[in-house]
């Protein structure tokens, strides 16, 4: 046994010996002791010994280079974390094959924080920025003296400054003395930054079609209030959400070196420049059910249609249960920022098993986003609606107050991999059709999505809707007003509308209650492929609640190729409480997941 490093007469006498077992290189084993947990997983993954060990050196030199570079390392690494008196010893047993080498690391005591002081060599911040900057810092007596902690502080600090005021600032210095005697290290702030600011006036540039004095109500502060980086990166944010915009920029039209000589409070002109993208597209849609046949849509879309990003689409769709013609749009801004003006004038044919019917509708609403994730709506709708049920025609005159309330933090609306949606929808209906009736369709959809795995590859999906209809009786209600479940978008495995109660001829009825709910286990396998086995379950009934006595049970495997856009969708499934005149099995093809 050799404690330390081996002497040079003894390596020679070793490496011979080596040699005539293996002449091509010297394995060796590297064991470390005295530390657990997270800072003994941090060395390892530093150690050159452990890193190139599938490389073993051909020589005791360039072991012992090893070796040193290690120590210097872990030395470095532990000084790091606070361990300021650590220490380490070393042996290498070249007597054993692999060779052993043992690293014992004393890491004595942590050292922890006694003082961190601010202090601003140029310009003096006022008392409640100082105050609001010491609230900000992660850094604070008592906490053990890591290095990264201790520029973590620094970084939080020179983030905080922009968003009081001194969007200019930088640091000076950042001075860290350490005490061996109390085992405690103080640490001293210098922030040059630069001169307190407020907004100046605006200037854009790059503008072709868009109206400017639409932007500038847009602008989230006032002339002349205190500089906030923060209200210029929501700014920022809004405008390239709007997708009217490749490109925002926005800065001070002086240059930074001119700024910074000036020592009183300043308001320089804001200068946003933008490039402007193109603003109408044209998509197309296509699916595939063996419930619902083929179906396709094509939608024109115009993102500033009057100047002011005013969104109109225009959706034509044709499959061989719906033909339909929609033109939507959308007014943002409307009157305050997060409200939006919608429009809606569309015909609507649908010739389903349950019923055929041909729809003229209007309708205005107001939606209004409260914080990142809530939206309320509220809108009236006027329907002039035939309907064919049974061999009867009749016709309705519909007006409507649908009231909504939206809940979603999902990543993506086509594939969500976390979050949560929830939408509440309460319409109050007044009905013409041989005498006036009125009656109230409330609805709640809610989905969640749990992943499993860091990448989010394994990913658990659940989906559960509830709807009810008060006021008015089953047979009384416009057919296509009524609730229907079964098919591609609710219970799979059973044909479209077949869930709930049929007529004598196997037609579906529809009802006034609706239960709906769906799992899914989302496997993706690589860049491009995934598998989905699923259940969903579902019932209709002709009461105004759920009854949950005649629940439909489909469950299946599906398949989804993953484009840059959304994934397709290929899912198929049988019915698992299949009755008479019930296919086996249902067949869907189509974009974005099921829900």
């Amino acid at each position: 046994m050799v404690a330390g490093l081996v002497p040079s007469a003894k390596i020679s006498a070793q490496t011979n010996g080596q040699a005539a077992q293996n002449p091509n290189n010297i394995p060796y084993d590297l064991s470390l002791t005295g530390i657990t947990g997270s800072l003994k997983t941090r060395l390892e993954e530093l150690s050159i010994l452990i890193k190139d060990k599938k490389s073993p050196p051909r020589s005791y030199g360039a072991l012992r280079a090893r070796l040193e570079r290690d120590l210097k390392t872990f030395e470095k690494a532990l000084r790091s974390e606070g361990y300021y008196n650590a220490s380490i010893s070393h042996q290498i047993d070249s007597s054993q094959s692999p060779v052993a080498i043992t690293m014992r690391i004393f890491t004595g005591k942590q050292y922890k924080i006694d003082l961190v002081d601010l202090a601003f060599p140029g310009v003096l911040p006022e008392e409640t920025v100082v105050e609001a900057l010491k609230a900000a810092m992660t850094l604070a007596p008592g906490d053990p003296a890591r290095a990264e902690d201790i520029v973590l502080a620094e970084t939080a600090i020179l983030a905080t400054l922009p968003r009081l005021g001194y969007p200019l600032a930088r640091t000076a210095t950042r001075h860290v003395v350490i005490d061996h005697d109390t085992d405690s290290a103080r640490i001293t702030y210098r922030f040059d930054t630069g001169p307190a600011m407020r907004f100046g006036d605006v200037r854009f540039d790059g503008l072709e079609t868009i109206k400017e004095g639409y932007l500038r109500r847009l602008v989230p502060w006032e002339s002349g209030a205190p500089y906030d980086q923060a209200q210029v990166e929501t700014f920022r944010r809004t405008l390239i959400s709007s997708r009217l915009f490749g490109s925002v920029r926005i800065q001070f039209s002086d240059p930074l070196a001119d700024l910074r000589t000036h020592t009183e409070p300043i308001a320089p002109e804001m200068k946003i420049t933008v490039i402007e993208t193109d603003q109408r597209t044209i998509s197309l849609g296509a699916g595939f059910s063996t419930s619902e046949g083929f179906g396709g849509d094509a939608t024109w879309e115009h993102r500033n249609f009057f100047g002011a990003s005013e969104r109109l689409t225009l959706t034509a769709r044709i499959a061989e249960i719906e033909q339909s013609l929609v033109a939507d749009i959308r007014k943002p801004n409307f009157l305050r920022r997060d409200q939006y003006l919608t429009g809606r004038v569309g015909a609507i044919r649908e010739d389903t098993d349950a019923f055929d019917s041909l729809e003229l509708n209007i309708r205005a609403g107001l939606d209004r986003a409260i914080g990142r994730y809530w939206q309320f709506g509220v809108a009236t709708d006027l329907s002039f609606t035939d309907v064919e049920e049974n061999d009867e025609r009749r016709t309705f005159l519909l007006a409507a107050l649908p009231l909504s309330a939206t809940f979603d933090n999902r990543d993506s609306v086509l594939d969500p991999t976390y979050g949560l949606y929830a939408r509440l929808a309460i319409a109050p209906h007044l009905a013409e059709q041989s005498g006036f009736f009125s009656f109230y369709k409330t609805a709640f959809d809610a989905s969640s999505y749990l992943p499993l795995d860091k990448d989010k590859d394994i990913l658990l999906a659940a989906r559960v809707a509830v709807g009810s209809i008060i006021g008015a009786e089953n047979e009384r209600l416009p057919a296509n007003r009524r609730f229907f479940s079964g098919g591609g978008g609710s219970v799979r495995g059973f044909g479209f509308q077949d869930v709930g109660p049929l007529a004598e001829d196997g037609q579906p009825l529809g009802g006034r209650s609706l239960f709906e709910a769906s799992f899914e286990a989302r496997f993706r396998i690589g860049e491009d492929f995934g598998v989905v086995p699923f259940i969903d379950v579902g019932e209709v009934t002709e009461s105004t609640t759920p009854r949950f006595g005649d629940l439909r049970w489909g469950a299946g495997l599906g398949f989804r190729y993953y484009t840059s856009f959304a994934p397709i969708r290929v899912d198929i499934a049988t019915p698992i409480n299949r009755r008479p005149g019930d296919n086996r099995i249902q067949f869907y093809i189509s974009l974005g997941q099921s829900f």
